[in-house]
């Protein structure tokens, strides 16, 4: 005769068997994958802890492991080597690594650069550059140098104004160098991104406002992943961008969650942290405008040829 313990194991164990048999196709894979992310150290992250904080990953089955990465170019080497399983790097670093043969893929969005930029053109106070004409025979600071969004909006704008590559010196400068090099005079001027372009203008930076409209509209820093992860993990890859997509909703109707963020994640000064600019969450690729930015990577030979748009985001990205 079975024994009362014994007959207590046997329900649970059927009732356990009956509770995953009532979950959705896959969940009970989902609920066990782990995906580890490489997030960017310069902002638009926010939303990778707000979905964690609100319980999003968890409903939505998995857990998500969220290291700080470095620079676009080496997040993405990390997921090459297989450190990582998504990364948050640069829209066109994502182009150049695709034409080079890499089997990465754009798979999220952050945000675009909107009405209120999130880069540009900067000048440190009393500096010379005036207009996009005053950049001859000076030196800009990029970050990532000019492979980059950055690097593809100074070349445009060099070329409106008939100023040749080669009058300009392009400096590479780490995210967090570029504001000191431009105020001890290394640079004329600086390109910087994100958290950093907001703190340069708090600092008394000025904006060449002609110079933004050269890479308005296009994404900025993206989610990416290797195609083999996205293939082999698609329900959880799915998974993780629809709890993303409630991260973006919650963020852009909450802001003080994403500046809670920011005091948590970042060293930014408090005081700038309460009045910052907070650009609006976005997850879906603009992707005609991203489209004549990849072909003028091509023209200003940042890569050999310009892949199709199916070679560089994933088809299960938000559209």
């Amino acid at each position: 005769m079975m024994t009362k313990m014994k007959r207590r194991t046997a329900t649970g164990l059927l009732a356990a068997i009956a509770a995953l048999a009532m979950l959705p196709a896959g969940a009970a894979l989902a609920q066990e994958k782990v995906i580890r992310v490489l997030r960017s150290p310069v902002g638009t992250f926010q939303g990778l802890y707000i979905a964690e904080e609100q319980g999003y990953f968890k409903e939505a089955g998995i857990k998500v492991e969220v290291t700080i990465g470095g620079a676009p170019t080496q997040n993405i080497a990390q997921l090459q080597a297989g450190q990582t399983d998504v990364i948050m790097s640069g829209a066109f670093d994502i182009i150049t690594a695709v034409a080079q043969g890499l089997p990465v893929t754009a798979v999220l969005n952050t945000q675009n650069q909107g009405d209120v930029p999130t880069t540009g053109l900067l000048v440190p106070p009393n500096g010379t550059v005036k207009a996009i004409a005053d950049l001859k025979g000076k030196a800009v600071g990029l970050p990532g140098g000019v492979q980059s969004t950055q690097g593809l909006l100074l070349l445009r704008a060099l070329e409106s104004a008939g100023i040749a590559r080669e009058d300009v010196k392009i400096v590479n400068l780490p995210f967090d160098a570029m504001i000191e090099s431009a105020e001890r005079g290394a640079v004329d001027a600086i390109i910087p991104i994100g958290l950093f372009y907001s703190l340069a203008q708090s600092k008394g930076f000025t904006s060449v406002d002609e110079a933004y409209q050269f890479i308005k509209g296009n994404p900025a820093v993206i989610f990416a992943s290797s195609k083999s992860f996205v293939a082999e993990n698609a329900d959880a890859m799915k998974a993780f961008v629809a709890a993303m997509e409630k991260a973006y909703a919650y963020g852009n109707e909450h802001q003080d969650a994403v500046r809670a963020v920011d005091a948590a994640q970042t060293k930014m000064p408090p005081d700038y942290i309460k009045t910052r600019y907070i650009a609006p969450f976005v997850a879906a690729f603009p992707r005609d405008v991203w489209g004549k930015a990849v072909a003028d990577m091509e023209r200003f030979g940042f890569i050999p040829k310009a892949p199709a748009e199916a070679d560089y985001i994933w088809e299960g990205a938000p559209k």
